[in-house]
Protein backbone atom coordinates (compact mmCIF):
# COMPACT_ATOMS: atom_id res chain seq x y z
CA UNK A 1 0.00 0.00 0.00
CA UNK A 2 1.14 3.22 -0.67
CA UNK A 3 3.43 4.50 -3.06
CA UNK A 4 7.09 3.64 -3.81
CA UNK A 5 10.05 6.22 -3.06
CA UNK A 6 7.04 8.55 -1.79
CA UNK A 7 7.15 10.01 2.01
CA UNK A 8 4.11 7.78 2.24
CA UNK A 9 5.37 4.54 0.66
CA UNK A 10 4.32 3.10 4.17
CA UNK A 11 0.58 4.29 3.92
CA UNK A 12 -0.41 6.00 6.34
CA UNK A 13 1.54 3.63 9.07
CA UNK A 14 3.35 5.59 11.81
CA UNK A 15 6.67 6.67 10.62
CA UNK A 16 8.73 9.35 12.88
CA UNK A 17 10.80 11.93 10.79
CA UNK A 18 13.21 12.84 13.47
CA UNK A 19 16.12 14.40 10.63
CA UNK A 20 13.23 17.01 9.32
CA UNK A 21 12.97 18.79 12.56
CA UNK A 22 15.65 20.90 11.66
CA UNK A 23 14.35 21.93 8.01
CA UNK A 24 12.71 24.67 10.01
CA UNK A 25 15.53 26.31 11.12
CA UNK A 26 17.43 26.69 7.58
CA UNK A 27 14.24 28.87 6.29
CA UNK A 28 14.91 32.64 6.74
CA UNK A 29 11.64 33.49 5.26
CA UNK A 30 9.13 33.19 7.74
CA UNK A 31 6.79 30.66 6.86
CA UNK A 32 3.28 28.85 8.23
CA UNK A 33 4.15 25.61 9.00
CA UNK A 34 1.26 22.95 9.54
CA UNK A 35 3.13 20.35 11.92
CA UNK A 36 1.94 16.76 11.07
CA UNK A 37 -0.36 17.44 8.15
CA UNK A 38 -0.85 13.67 7.50
CA UNK A 39 -0.75 12.50 10.92
CA UNK A 40 -1.49 13.66 14.45
CA UNK A 41 1.70 14.72 16.82
CA UNK A 42 0.06 13.88 19.84
CA UNK A 43 -1.12 9.96 18.19
CA UNK A 44 -0.05 7.81 21.52
CA UNK A 45 2.68 6.22 19.68
CA UNK A 46 4.33 8.51 19.64
CA UNK A 47 6.96 9.27 22.38
CA UNK A 48 6.83 11.97 24.46
CA UNK A 49 10.77 12.48 23.87
CA UNK A 50 9.48 13.29 20.40
CA UNK A 51 6.74 15.61 20.83
CA UNK A 52 9.27 17.71 23.07
CA UNK A 53 11.51 17.83 20.02
CA UNK A 54 9.06 18.89 17.85
CA UNK A 55 8.05 21.81 20.57
CA UNK A 56 12.01 22.95 21.25
CA UNK A 57 12.12 22.86 17.05
CA UNK A 58 9.17 25.35 17.19
CA UNK A 59 10.67 27.61 19.87
CA UNK A 60 13.74 27.44 18.55
CA UNK A 61 12.51 28.70 14.79
CA UNK A 62 10.39 31.18 16.50
CA UNK A 63 9.99 33.91 13.38
CA UNK A 64 7.86 30.78 11.92
CA UNK A 65 3.97 29.87 12.96
CA UNK A 66 3.36 26.51 13.62
CA UNK A 67 -0.13 25.18 13.55
CA UNK A 68 -1.17 22.21 14.97
CA UNK A 69 -4.08 19.78 14.18
CA UNK A 70 -5.16 17.06 16.88
CA UNK A 71 -8.21 14.38 16.97
CA UNK A 72 -6.45 13.37 20.57
CA UNK A 73 -7.34 16.63 23.11
CA UNK A 74 -6.91 13.66 25.42
CA UNK A 75 -3.30 13.17 25.03
CA UNK A 76 -2.42 16.92 25.06
CA UNK A 77 -4.43 17.27 28.16
CA UNK A 78 -1.72 14.48 30.17
CA UNK A 79 0.80 16.63 28.35
CA UNK A 80 -0.38 20.08 28.90
CA UNK A 81 1.73 20.36 32.07
CA UNK A 82 5.17 20.04 29.65
CA UNK A 83 3.46 21.90 26.74
CA UNK A 84 4.51 25.35 27.26
CA UNK A 85 1.44 27.65 27.45
CA UNK A 86 2.73 30.18 25.61
CA UNK A 87 4.66 28.89 22.72
CA UNK A 88 5.67 31.48 20.41
CA UNK A 89 4.23 31.68 16.87
CA UNK A 90 1.39 28.42 17.15
CA UNK A 91 -1.86 27.37 16.96
CA UNK A 92 -3.37 24.12 18.52
CA UNK A 93 -6.35 22.88 18.03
Amino acid sequence: MGSPEHPYEQGFDLRLWPQRLEVPLRWRKPKTIFVNSMSDLFHEDIPLEFVEEVFATMRAAHWHTFQILTKRHERLAELAAWVPSRQPSSWIS
